[in-house]
């Protein structure tokens, strides 16, 4: 059994469970003889029973003009790690109000977070469809398809799913006519916007609180996410006034 390891986990550092181990099996013994028993050098012992000492795990003797050392009992131990845990307690009690008002206070930075390659198109797509129940606003180019179309019916058929309707503005080509068909079974609307849309390589996400812009080109392949709320207010925003103008 390591005991010295158990009197760690009480909150001794290792040298103080072993001066308390040679102690307590000592008796009652000058500093010269802890040092002995326990293997450190007697003036690192000397500090160390001070250590004790105000921690409650020994006591000091006098005899005959000598200073003598004992341990308290095992079972005062429990009185102590009980004393200990009441006081942290009421320290926390009293604390506690101040630390959440530093925490409400507190400024919260965005989170952006890069995605390159395939392996992060996989993981930014997994990434959007966590949280089921949502609505996204989508901005779409056409030609995106032409370099993410195993991404994007995969993502299409995992959202639906997850009960995640989307919102999406798109341009007018026989490919996006065609998935357009399938607007009811895969909890969609689609309008389109050519002009807004045109030449972008852009696949854009708007999400309760965070964007996704990803770019998918012969050269290109990146996603980021950004996550901040009033980000993702104002384009929700801006979103809602090009949905009212483009067309159905």
């Amino acid at each position: 059994m390591n005991i010295e390891g158990n009197l760690e986990e009480l909150g001794l550092s290792r040298q103080e469970a072993n001066i308390y181990v040679a102690t307590l099996k000592l008796g009652v013994a000058k500093a010269s003889q802890i040092a002995q028993k326990s293997g450190i050098m007697r003036g690192g012992v000397y500090y160390i029973l001070k250590l004790l000492k105000e921690k409650g795990y020994v006591n000091e003797v006098i005899k005959s003009g000598v200073q003598y050392y004992g341990a308290v009992s095992p079972e005062r131990i429990l009185d102590i790690v009980e004393e200990e845990r009441n006081r942290k307690k009421e320290i926390m009690k009293e604390i506690i109000g101040d630390l959440k008002e530093m925490q409400q206070s507190a400024i919260e930075r965005p989170l952006m977070e890069i995605y390159e390659g395939y392996e992060g198109f996989k993981t930014i797509f997994s990434k959007l469809i966590e949280k089921p129940k949502q609505e996204f606003r989508c901005y779409m180019s056409a030609d995106i398809l032409n370099y993410l179309p195993h991404f994007h019916e995969q993502f299409r058929k995992r959202r639906s799913q997850q009960d995640i309707k989307i919102r999406t503005i798109t341009e007018r080509t026989p490919v996006i006519e065609s998935i357009k068909k399938l607007d009811k079974k895969e909890l969609r609307e689609t309008r389109y916007n050519d002009v807004l849309l045109k030449n972008t390589h852009i696949l854009y996400y708007i999400l309760d609180d965070a964007v996704v812009i990803i770019r998918a080109n012969k050269k290109e392949q990146m996603a980021i996410y950004i996550k901040d709320e009033n980000l993702a207010q104002l384009q929700k925003n801006i979103f809602e006034k090009e949905w009212k103008q483009s067309k159905v």
